[in-house]
Protein backbone atom coordinates (compact mmCIF):
# COMPACT_ATOMS: atom_id res chain seq x y z
CA UNK A 1 0.00 0.00 0.00
CA UNK A 2 1.41 3.40 -1.00
CA UNK A 3 1.78 6.29 1.43
CA UNK A 4 -0.94 8.23 -0.40
CA UNK A 5 -3.33 5.29 -0.26
CA UNK A 6 -2.58 4.73 3.42
CA UNK A 7 -3.21 8.39 4.19
CA UNK A 8 -6.43 8.29 2.17
CA UNK A 9 -7.61 5.20 4.03
CA UNK A 10 -6.77 6.81 7.35
CA UNK A 11 -8.70 9.95 6.42
CA UNK A 12 -11.70 7.95 5.24
CA UNK A 13 -11.60 5.77 8.36
CA UNK A 14 -11.63 8.84 10.62
CA UNK A 15 -14.41 10.40 8.55
CA UNK A 16 -16.38 7.15 8.70
CA UNK A 17 -15.86 6.95 12.44
CA UNK A 18 -17.02 10.54 12.93
CA UNK A 19 -20.06 10.10 10.69
CA UNK A 20 -20.78 6.71 12.18
CA UNK A 21 -20.43 8.06 15.69
CA UNK A 22 -22.35 11.28 15.06
CA UNK A 23 -25.23 9.58 13.29
CA UNK A 24 -25.30 6.70 15.74
CA UNK A 25 -25.48 9.01 18.74
CA UNK A 26 -28.20 11.12 17.14
CA UNK A 27 -30.20 7.93 16.58
CA UNK A 28 -29.31 6.79 20.08
CA UNK A 29 -30.77 9.97 21.56
CA UNK A 30 -33.92 9.49 19.51
CA UNK A 31 -34.17 5.80 20.38
CA UNK A 32 -33.72 6.41 24.09
CA UNK A 33 -36.30 9.20 24.16
CA UNK A 34 -38.82 7.16 22.15
CA UNK A 35 -38.15 4.07 24.28
CA UNK A 36 -38.81 6.01 27.49
CA UNK A 37 -42.07 7.46 26.15
CA UNK A 38 -43.28 4.12 24.80
CA UNK A 39 -42.32 2.25 27.98
CA UNK A 40 -44.26 4.74 30.09
CA UNK A 41 -47.29 4.49 27.78
CA UNK A 42 -47.32 0.70 27.39
CA UNK A 43 -46.04 -0.66 30.71
CA UNK A 44 -44.02 -3.85 31.35
CA UNK A 45 -46.63 -6.36 30.10
CA UNK A 46 -47.15 -4.92 26.60
CA UNK A 47 -43.48 -4.04 26.30
CA UNK A 48 -42.56 -7.58 27.30
CA UNK A 49 -44.83 -9.08 24.64
CA UNK A 50 -43.02 -7.09 21.98
CA UNK A 51 -39.66 -8.11 23.47
CA UNK A 52 -40.51 -11.75 22.79
CA UNK A 53 -41.17 -10.99 19.12
CA UNK A 54 -37.84 -9.14 18.95
CA UNK A 55 -36.08 -12.29 20.17
CA UNK A 56 -37.64 -14.32 17.34
CA UNK A 57 -37.06 -11.70 14.64
CA UNK A 58 -33.45 -11.03 15.63
CA UNK A 59 -32.76 -14.76 15.41
CA UNK A 60 -34.38 -15.02 11.97
CA UNK A 61 -32.33 -12.04 10.77
CA UNK A 62 -29.18 -14.18 10.69
CA UNK A 63 -30.79 -16.50 8.17
CA UNK A 64 -31.89 -13.52 6.08
CA UNK A 65 -28.17 -12.88 5.58
CA UNK A 66 -26.12 -16.04 6.10
CA UNK A 67 -22.93 -14.00 5.86
CA UNK A 68 -22.45 -13.77 2.09
CA UNK A 69 -23.60 -10.15 2.01
CA UNK A 70 -21.23 -9.36 4.87
CA UNK A 71 -18.48 -10.86 2.74
CA UNK A 72 -18.88 -7.95 0.31
CA UNK A 73 -16.93 -5.88 2.83
CA UNK A 74 -14.11 -8.38 3.13
CA UNK A 75 -13.34 -9.06 -0.55
CA UNK A 76 -10.24 -7.33 -1.88
CA UNK A 77 -11.59 -7.38 -5.47
CA UNK A 78 -15.30 -6.84 -6.08
CA UNK A 79 -17.27 -6.50 -9.32
CA UNK A 80 -20.94 -6.46 -10.32
CA UNK A 81 -21.07 -10.25 -10.73
CA UNK A 82 -20.29 -10.73 -7.03
CA UNK A 83 -23.03 -8.27 -6.11
CA UNK A 84 -25.59 -9.92 -8.42
CA UNK A 85 -24.72 -13.36 -7.04
CA UNK A 86 -25.14 -12.23 -3.44
CA UNK A 87 -28.37 -10.37 -4.25
CA UNK A 88 -29.84 -13.44 -5.95
CA UNK A 89 -29.28 -15.63 -2.94
CA UNK A 90 -30.54 -12.88 -0.63
CA UNK A 91 -33.84 -13.07 -2.54
CA UNK A 92 -34.04 -16.80 -1.92
CA UNK A 93 -33.14 -16.47 1.73
CA UNK A 94 -35.68 -13.71 2.27
CA UNK A 95 -38.52 -15.82 0.88
CA UNK A 96 -37.47 -18.87 2.90
CA UNK A 97 -37.12 -17.03 6.20
CA UNK A 98 -40.39 -15.11 5.81
CA UNK A 99 -42.20 -18.35 4.98
CA UNK A 100 -40.63 -20.14 7.92
CA UNK A 101 -41.80 -17.41 10.30
CA UNK A 102 -45.37 -17.79 9.09
CA UNK A 103 -45.27 -21.59 9.40
CA UNK A 104 -43.61 -21.54 12.82
CA UNK A 105 -45.67 -18.70 14.32
CA UNK A 106 -48.05 -21.05 16.12
CA UNK A 107 -45.36 -23.41 17.56
CA UNK A 108 -43.32 -20.40 18.70
CA UNK A 109 -46.36 -18.92 20.42
CA UNK A 110 -46.81 -22.24 22.25
CA UNK A 111 -43.10 -22.41 23.16
CA UNK A 112 -43.20 -18.97 24.78
CA UNK A 113 -46.66 -19.68 26.23
CA UNK A 114 -47.94 -16.45 24.72
CA UNK A 115 -50.82 -16.97 22.20
CA UNK A 116 -50.80 -13.30 21.16
CA UNK A 117 -47.35 -13.80 19.67
CA UNK A 118 -48.71 -15.68 16.64
CA UNK A 119 -50.50 -12.69 15.12
CA UNK A 120 -47.49 -10.45 15.74
CA UNK A 121 -45.15 -12.85 13.92
CA UNK A 122 -47.57 -13.04 10.98
CA UNK A 123 -47.37 -9.26 10.72
CA UNK A 124 -43.58 -9.10 11.07
CA UNK A 125 -42.72 -11.98 8.71
CA UNK A 126 -42.54 -9.78 5.54
CA UNK A 127 -39.87 -7.68 7.25
CA UNK A 128 -37.52 -10.68 7.14
CA UNK A 129 -37.74 -10.58 3.33
CA UNK A 130 -37.11 -6.83 3.31
CA UNK A 131 -34.16 -7.25 5.63
CA UNK A 132 -32.61 -9.83 3.31
CA UNK A 133 -32.89 -7.46 0.33
CA UNK A 134 -31.41 -4.50 2.19
CA UNK A 135 -28.30 -6.47 3.24
CA UNK A 136 -26.55 -5.82 -0.09
CA UNK A 137 -26.86 -2.02 0.01
CA UNK A 138 -26.06 -1.99 3.72
CA UNK A 139 -22.77 -3.85 3.31
CA UNK A 140 -21.75 -1.98 0.17
CA UNK A 141 -22.01 1.25 2.13
CA UNK A 142 -19.92 -0.26 4.93
CA UNK A 143 -17.33 -1.44 2.42
CA UNK A 144 -16.89 2.08 1.09
CA UNK A 145 -16.92 3.51 4.63
CA UNK A 146 -19.91 5.63 3.55
CA UNK A 147 -21.31 5.95 7.04
CA UNK A 148 -22.84 9.31 6.21
CA UNK A 149 -25.45 7.73 3.93
CA UNK A 150 -25.82 4.74 6.24
CA UNK A 151 -26.53 6.84 9.31
CA UNK A 152 -28.90 9.16 7.46
CA UNK A 153 -30.93 6.19 6.22
CA UNK A 154 -31.09 4.44 9.58
CA UNK A 155 -31.79 7.62 11.55
CA UNK A 156 -34.60 8.79 9.27
CA UNK A 157 -36.06 5.30 9.27
CA UNK A 158 -36.21 5.23 13.06
CA UNK A 159 -37.64 8.75 13.22
CA UNK A 160 -40.47 7.97 10.81
CA UNK A 161 -41.22 4.59 12.37
CA UNK A 162 -41.11 5.22 16.09
CA UNK A 163 -41.43 8.97 16.57
CA UNK A 164 -43.89 9.81 13.79
CA UNK A 165 -45.93 6.59 13.93
CA UNK A 166 -45.22 4.48 17.02
CA UNK A 167 -45.74 7.12 19.72
CA UNK A 168 -49.01 8.52 18.21
CA UNK A 169 -50.40 4.97 17.90
CA UNK A 170 -49.45 4.19 21.52
CA UNK A 171 -51.17 7.38 22.66
CA UNK A 172 -54.29 6.20 20.85
CA UNK A 173 -54.38 2.84 22.63
CA UNK A 174 -52.83 0.51 20.04
CA UNK A 175 -50.73 -1.23 22.69
CA UNK A 176 -48.11 -3.64 21.37
CA UNK A 177 -49.29 -3.03 17.79
CA UNK A 178 -47.92 0.51 17.95
CA UNK A 179 -44.45 -1.05 18.21
CA UNK A 180 -45.17 -3.54 15.42
CA UNK A 181 -46.30 -0.81 13.04
CA UNK A 182 -43.34 1.37 14.01
CA UNK A 183 -40.90 -1.44 13.22
CA UNK A 184 -42.53 -2.05 9.84
CA UNK A 185 -42.40 1.63 8.88
CA UNK A 186 -38.77 1.91 9.99
CA UNK A 187 -37.78 -1.09 7.88
CA UNK A 188 -39.44 0.20 4.72
CA UNK A 189 -38.01 3.73 4.96
CA UNK A 190 -34.51 2.47 5.78
CA UNK A 191 -34.58 -0.02 2.89
CA UNK A 192 -35.53 2.68 0.38
CA UNK A 193 -32.90 5.15 1.60
CA UNK A 194 -30.07 2.61 1.72
CA UNK A 195 -30.77 1.36 -1.78
CA UNK A 196 -30.94 4.93 -3.04
CA UNK A 197 -27.48 5.56 -1.57
CA UNK A 198 -25.94 2.30 -2.83
CA UNK A 199 -27.73 1.28 -6.00
CA UNK A 200 -26.75 -2.12 -7.31
CA UNK A 201 -27.87 -4.47 -10.11
CA UNK A 202 -31.24 -6.10 -9.41
CA UNK A 203 -30.81 -8.93 -11.90
CA UNK A 204 -29.82 -11.99 -9.85
CA UNK A 205 -26.96 -14.30 -10.73
CA UNK A 206 -27.22 -17.88 -9.52
CA UNK A 207 -23.71 -19.16 -10.25
CA UNK A 208 -20.30 -17.63 -9.73
CA UNK A 209 -16.68 -18.89 -9.91
CA UNK A 210 -16.10 -17.60 -6.38
CA UNK A 211 -19.26 -19.23 -4.99
CA UNK A 212 -17.32 -21.80 -2.94
CA UNK A 213 -15.09 -19.26 -1.18
CA UNK A 214 -18.00 -16.87 -0.63
CA UNK A 215 -20.06 -19.73 0.77
CA UNK A 216 -17.30 -20.83 3.14
CA UNK A 217 -16.84 -17.31 4.44
CA UNK A 218 -20.60 -16.86 4.75
CA UNK A 219 -20.92 -20.13 6.64
CA UNK A 220 -18.26 -19.09 9.12
CA UNK A 221 -19.90 -15.70 9.62
CA UNK A 222 -23.32 -17.31 10.07
CA UNK A 223 -22.09 -19.87 12.58
CA UNK A 224 -20.22 -17.22 14.57
CA UNK A 225 -23.11 -14.76 14.52
CA UNK A 226 -25.62 -17.39 15.54
CA UNK A 227 -23.44 -18.39 18.46
CA UNK A 228 -23.09 -14.72 19.44
CA UNK A 229 -26.86 -14.34 19.19
CA UNK A 230 -27.47 -17.26 21.51
CA UNK A 231 -24.97 -15.87 23.99
CA UNK A 232 -26.51 -12.38 23.77
CA UNK A 233 -30.14 -13.53 23.98
CA UNK A 234 -30.21 -16.74 25.98
CA UNK A 235 -30.94 -14.84 29.21
CA UNK A 236 -33.96 -13.04 27.71
CA UNK A 237 -35.13 -16.24 26.03
CA UNK A 238 -35.02 -18.10 29.34
CA UNK A 239 -36.97 -15.31 31.06
CA UNK A 240 -39.52 -15.21 28.24
CA UNK A 241 -39.93 -19.00 28.34
CA UNK A 242 -40.16 -19.47 32.11
CA UNK A 243 -41.70 -16.24 33.44
CA UNK A 244 -44.55 -13.93 32.43
CA UNK A 245 -44.62 -11.03 29.94
CA UNK A 246 -44.21 -8.44 32.70
CA UNK A 247 -40.95 -10.07 33.87
CA UNK A 248 -39.45 -10.13 30.40
CA UNK A 249 -40.63 -6.53 30.05
CA UNK A 250 -38.69 -5.48 33.14
CA UNK A 251 -35.58 -7.40 32.12
CA UNK A 252 -35.72 -6.37 28.45
CA UNK A 253 -36.27 -2.70 29.23
CA UNK A 254 -33.27 -2.58 31.57
CA UNK A 255 -31.21 -4.41 28.96
CA UNK A 256 -32.40 -2.08 26.20
CA UNK A 257 -31.58 1.06 28.18
CA UNK A 258 -27.91 0.12 28.38
CA UNK A 259 -27.81 -2.21 25.38
CA UNK A 260 -29.06 0.42 22.94
CA UNK A 261 -25.99 2.53 23.62
CA UNK A 262 -23.66 -0.47 23.54
CA UNK A 263 -25.14 -1.91 20.34
CA UNK A 264 -25.22 1.48 18.66
CA UNK A 265 -21.52 2.00 19.30
CA UNK A 266 -20.65 -1.55 18.32
CA UNK A 267 -22.81 -1.24 15.21
CA UNK A 268 -20.61 1.49 13.73
CA UNK A 269 -17.33 0.67 15.47
CA UNK A 270 -17.03 -2.96 14.32
CA UNK A 271 -17.63 -2.29 10.59
CA UNK A 272 -15.22 0.66 10.56
CA UNK A 273 -12.49 -1.42 12.22
CA UNK A 274 -13.30 -4.48 10.11
CA UNK A 275 -13.32 -2.57 6.81
CA UNK A 276 -10.17 -0.62 7.67
CA UNK A 277 -8.32 -3.76 8.82
CA UNK A 278 -9.41 -5.62 5.68
CA UNK A 279 -7.58 -3.01 3.61
CA UNK A 280 -4.35 -3.27 5.65
CA UNK A 281 -4.27 -7.00 6.36
CA UNK A 282 -0.52 -7.06 5.59
CA UNK A 283 0.28 -4.20 7.97
CA UNK A 284 -0.08 -5.49 11.56
CA UNK A 285 1.33 -2.27 13.00
CA UNK A 286 -1.68 -0.32 11.74
CA UNK A 287 -4.06 -2.97 13.08
CA UNK A 288 -2.37 -2.80 16.50
CA UNK A 289 -2.69 0.97 16.56
CA UNK A 290 -6.38 0.90 15.57
CA UNK A 291 -7.17 -1.78 18.15
CA UNK A 292 -5.56 0.07 21.06
CA UNK A 293 -7.09 3.38 19.99
CA UNK A 294 -10.56 1.88 20.02
CA UNK A 295 -9.90 0.24 23.39
CA UNK A 296 -8.86 3.58 24.86
CA UNK A 297 -11.78 5.36 23.19
CA UNK A 298 -14.30 2.92 24.64
CA UNK A 299 -12.83 3.32 28.10
CA UNK A 300 -12.77 7.13 28.01
CA UNK A 301 -16.01 7.87 26.18
CA UNK A 302 -18.36 5.10 27.30
CA UNK A 303 -17.15 3.43 30.46
CA UNK A 304 -17.92 6.54 32.59
CA UNK A 305 -21.50 6.53 31.30
CA UNK A 306 -22.13 2.88 32.18
CA UNK A 307 -20.39 3.08 35.55
CA UNK A 308 -22.49 6.11 36.45
CA UNK A 309 -25.71 4.37 35.38
CA UNK A 310 -24.85 1.46 37.64
CA UNK A 311 -24.07 3.79 40.55
CA UNK A 312 -27.51 5.47 40.45
CA UNK A 313 -29.65 2.65 39.01
CA UNK A 314 -32.67 3.18 41.29
CA UNK A 315 -32.97 6.89 40.63
CA UNK A 316 -32.34 6.36 36.93
CA UNK A 317 -35.17 3.83 36.51
CA UNK A 318 -37.69 5.71 38.66
CA UNK A 319 -36.83 9.06 37.09
CA UNK A 320 -37.10 7.82 33.51
CA UNK A 321 -39.88 5.23 33.64
CA UNK A 322 -41.88 5.73 36.84
CA UNK A 323 -42.87 3.47 39.70
CA UNK A 324 -44.37 0.72 37.51
CA UNK A 325 -40.83 -0.08 36.32
CA UNK A 326 -39.15 -0.08 39.77
CA UNK A 327 -38.27 -3.78 39.50
CA UNK A 328 -35.92 -3.04 36.60
CA UNK A 329 -33.40 -1.20 38.81
CA UNK A 330 -31.90 -4.35 40.34
CA UNK A 331 -31.35 -5.71 36.82
CA UNK A 332 -29.97 -2.49 35.43
CA UNK A 333 -26.97 -2.23 37.76
CA UNK A 334 -25.06 -5.38 36.70
CA UNK A 335 -26.13 -5.05 33.07
CA UNK A 336 -24.75 -1.49 32.93
CA UNK A 337 -21.39 -2.77 34.20
CA UNK A 338 -21.47 -5.54 31.59
CA UNK A 339 -21.81 -3.23 28.58
CA UNK A 340 -18.27 -1.72 28.46
CA UNK A 341 -16.91 -5.24 28.96
CA UNK A 342 -19.01 -6.40 26.01
CA UNK A 343 -17.70 -3.54 23.87
CA UNK A 344 -14.11 -4.52 24.61
CA UNK A 345 -14.96 -8.03 23.44
CA UNK A 346 -16.62 -6.60 20.32
CA UNK A 347 -13.48 -4.93 19.01
CA UNK A 348 -11.63 -8.25 19.08
CA UNK A 349 -13.87 -9.80 16.40
CA UNK A 350 -12.72 -7.67 13.42
CA UNK A 351 -9.10 -8.30 14.41
CA UNK A 352 -9.60 -12.07 14.55
CA UNK A 353 -11.46 -12.18 11.26
CA UNK A 354 -8.78 -10.17 9.47
CA UNK A 355 -5.95 -12.28 10.86
CA UNK A 356 -7.38 -15.61 9.75
CA UNK A 357 -8.82 -16.68 13.12
CA UNK A 358 -12.56 -16.48 12.39
CA UNK A 359 -12.83 -20.27 12.70
CA UNK A 360 -10.98 -20.24 16.01
CA UNK A 361 -13.34 -17.61 17.36
CA UNK A 362 -16.31 -19.76 16.43
CA UNK A 363 -14.89 -22.87 18.07
CA UNK A 364 -14.24 -20.96 21.29
CA UNK A 365 -17.78 -19.59 21.27
CA UNK A 366 -19.32 -23.06 21.53
CA UNK A 367 -18.27 -23.77 25.14
CA UNK A 368 -19.21 -20.15 25.93
CA UNK A 369 -22.72 -20.89 24.69
CA UNK A 370 -22.98 -23.89 27.03
CA UNK A 371 -21.84 -21.75 29.97
CA UNK A 372 -24.36 -19.04 29.09
CA UNK A 373 -27.24 -21.50 28.89
CA UNK A 374 -26.39 -23.27 32.14
CA UNK A 375 -25.83 -19.97 33.95
CA UNK A 376 -29.10 -18.47 32.69
CA UNK A 377 -31.17 -21.52 33.59
CA UNK A 378 -29.76 -21.74 37.12
CA UNK A 379 -29.74 -18.01 37.92
CA UNK A 380 -33.28 -17.41 36.58
CA UNK A 381 -34.57 -19.79 39.26
CA UNK A 382 -33.28 -17.36 41.91
CA UNK A 383 -34.28 -13.91 40.63
CA UNK A 384 -33.97 -11.50 37.73
CA UNK A 385 -31.17 -9.70 39.58
CA UNK A 386 -29.25 -12.96 40.06
CA UNK A 387 -29.56 -13.61 36.34
CA UNK A 388 -28.19 -10.15 35.51
CA UNK A 389 -25.18 -10.56 37.86
CA UNK A 390 -24.47 -13.96 36.34
CA UNK A 391 -24.47 -12.38 32.88
CA UNK A 392 -21.93 -9.79 34.05
CA UNK A 393 -19.57 -12.51 35.24
CA UNK A 394 -19.90 -14.38 31.95
CA UNK A 395 -19.28 -11.21 29.91
CA UNK A 396 -16.05 -10.59 31.84
CA UNK A 397 -14.87 -14.16 31.27
CA UNK A 398 -15.63 -14.10 27.53
CA UNK A 399 -13.92 -10.75 27.04
CA UNK A 400 -10.75 -11.94 28.74
CA UNK A 401 -10.62 -15.08 26.59
CA UNK A 402 -11.12 -13.34 23.25
CA UNK A 403 -9.00 -10.31 24.08
CA UNK A 404 -6.13 -12.66 24.88
CA UNK A 405 -6.57 -14.39 21.52
CA UNK A 406 -6.77 -11.10 19.59
CA UNK A 407 -3.76 -9.41 21.19
CA UNK A 408 -1.61 -12.49 20.63
CA UNK A 409 -2.48 -12.34 16.93
CA UNK A 410 -1.34 -8.73 16.53
CA UNK A 411 1.54 -8.65 19.02
CA UNK A 412 -0.05 -6.54 21.75
CA UNK A 413 0.61 -7.24 25.43
CA UNK A 414 -1.57 -6.97 28.49
CA UNK A 415 0.54 -4.02 29.59
CA UNK A 416 -0.42 -2.17 26.40
CA UNK A 417 -4.09 -2.91 27.08
CA UNK A 418 -3.81 -1.73 30.68
CA UNK A 419 -2.17 1.48 29.49
CA UNK A 420 -4.98 2.04 26.98
CA UNK A 421 -7.67 1.45 29.63
CA UNK A 422 -6.04 3.32 32.51
CA UNK A 423 -7.37 6.80 31.74
CA UNK A 424 -10.91 5.56 31.16
CA UNK A 425 -10.96 3.65 34.45
CA UNK A 426 -9.85 6.73 36.37
CA UNK A 427 -12.41 8.93 34.62
CA UNK A 428 -15.15 6.31 35.19
CA UNK A 429 -14.45 5.96 38.89
CA UNK A 430 -14.46 9.74 39.46
CA UNK A 431 -17.62 10.29 37.41
CA UNK A 432 -19.57 7.47 39.05
CA UNK A 433 -18.44 8.56 42.52
CA UNK A 434 -19.68 12.11 41.87
CA UNK A 435 -23.07 10.80 40.72
CA UNK A 436 -23.44 8.39 43.64
CA UNK A 437 -22.51 11.07 46.21
CA UNK A 438 -25.02 13.51 44.72
CA UNK A 439 -27.73 10.84 44.65
CA UNK A 440 -27.19 9.99 48.31
CA UNK A 441 -27.08 13.64 49.36
CA UNK A 442 -30.28 14.52 47.50
CA UNK A 443 -32.26 11.39 48.43
CA UNK A 444 -34.19 13.16 51.20
CA UNK A 445 -33.78 16.76 50.05
CA UNK A 446 -35.30 16.31 46.57
CA UNK A 447 -38.44 14.14 46.67
CA UNK A 448 -39.13 13.93 42.92
CA UNK A 449 -37.17 11.20 41.15
CA UNK A 450 -37.08 13.03 37.81
CA UNK A 451 -35.73 16.23 39.37
CA UNK A 452 -33.17 14.28 41.40
CA UNK A 453 -32.06 12.47 38.25
CA UNK A 454 -31.40 15.79 36.51
CA UNK A 455 -29.26 16.90 39.46
CA UNK A 456 -27.38 13.58 39.48
CA UNK A 457 -26.65 13.81 35.76
CA UNK A 458 -25.31 17.34 36.31
CA UNK A 459 -23.10 16.05 39.14
CA UNK A 460 -21.73 13.29 36.91
CA UNK A 461 -20.97 15.80 34.17
CA UNK A 462 -19.19 18.11 36.61
CA UNK A 463 -17.24 15.18 38.02
CA UNK A 464 -16.11 14.18 34.54
CA UNK A 465 -15.15 17.76 33.61
CA UNK A 466 -13.20 18.24 36.83
CA UNK A 467 -11.34 14.98 36.27
CA UNK A 468 -10.37 15.96 32.73
CA UNK A 469 -9.11 19.34 33.92
CA UNK A 470 -7.32 18.20 37.09
CA UNK A 471 -5.74 14.90 36.06
CA UNK A 472 -3.49 15.25 33.01
CA UNK A 473 -2.62 12.65 30.37
CA UNK A 474 -5.64 10.42 30.73
CA UNK A 475 -5.60 10.18 26.92
CA UNK A 476 -2.97 7.97 25.27
CA UNK A 477 -0.76 9.99 22.91
CA UNK A 478 -2.29 8.65 19.68
CA UNK A 479 -5.83 9.28 20.89
CA UNK A 480 -4.88 12.78 22.06
CA UNK A 481 -3.54 13.53 18.57
CA UNK A 482 -6.83 12.40 17.00
CA UNK A 483 -8.79 14.49 19.51
CA UNK A 484 -6.70 17.52 18.64
CA UNK A 485 -7.36 16.97 14.93
CA UNK A 486 -11.07 16.59 15.65
CA UNK A 487 -11.16 19.91 17.52
CA UNK A 488 -10.10 21.69 14.33
CA UNK A 489 -13.27 20.46 12.63
CA UNK A 490 -15.55 21.97 15.25
CA UNK A 491 -17.12 25.44 14.95
CA UNK A 492 -14.90 28.07 16.54
CA UNK A 493 -16.85 28.57 19.82
CA UNK A 494 -17.19 24.82 20.43
CA UNK A 495 -13.53 24.32 19.49
CA UNK A 496 -12.35 26.90 22.01
CA UNK A 497 -14.42 25.45 24.87
CA UNK A 498 -13.42 21.88 24.05
CA UNK A 499 -9.79 22.91 23.64
CA UNK A 500 -9.78 24.51 27.09
CA UNK A 501 -11.43 21.45 28.61
CA UNK A 502 -9.02 18.98 27.01
CA UNK A 503 -5.90 21.12 27.37
CA UNK A 504 -4.38 18.95 30.14
CA UNK A 505 -4.88 15.89 27.92
CA UNK A 506 -3.37 17.48 24.79
CA UNK A 507 -0.36 19.11 26.47
CA UNK A 508 2.92 18.33 24.80
CA UNK A 509 1.52 17.51 21.36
Amino acid sequence: MTVANAQGLGSRSISAFLWGGGGAFLRLFMQTAAQIVLARLLGPEQYGLFAISVIVMSFSAFFSDIGMAYGLIQRQQLDSSHIRFVFGWQLVLGVLVASALVLLASPLAEFFREPRLQAILFALAPLAFLQALSAVSLNLLKRELNFKALQIGQTLGYFVGYVCLGIPLALNGWGVWSLVMAWAAQSVVTFVLLYRAARHPLRPLWRHPDAASMGRFGGTVLATNLTNWFIGNVDRTVVARTLDSASIGLYANAYNLVGTLSNTVLGFMQPVLYSACAKVQEDPQRIRKAYLLLMAGVALALMPVFFSMAAVADTLVLGLYGAQWAGAAAVLQPLALAMPVSLLWGISTPVLWNTGRAGTEFMLQLPMLALWLIGALLASQVSLAALAWTMLGLFVFRTLVFTRLAIRQIGVGWTDCARALRGGLVLSACTAAAGWAADQALASAVPGHALRLVAVIAACALGALATLRLIPRLFPADLAAIAQAGLRRLPAPAGRVSGWLLAPQLKGL
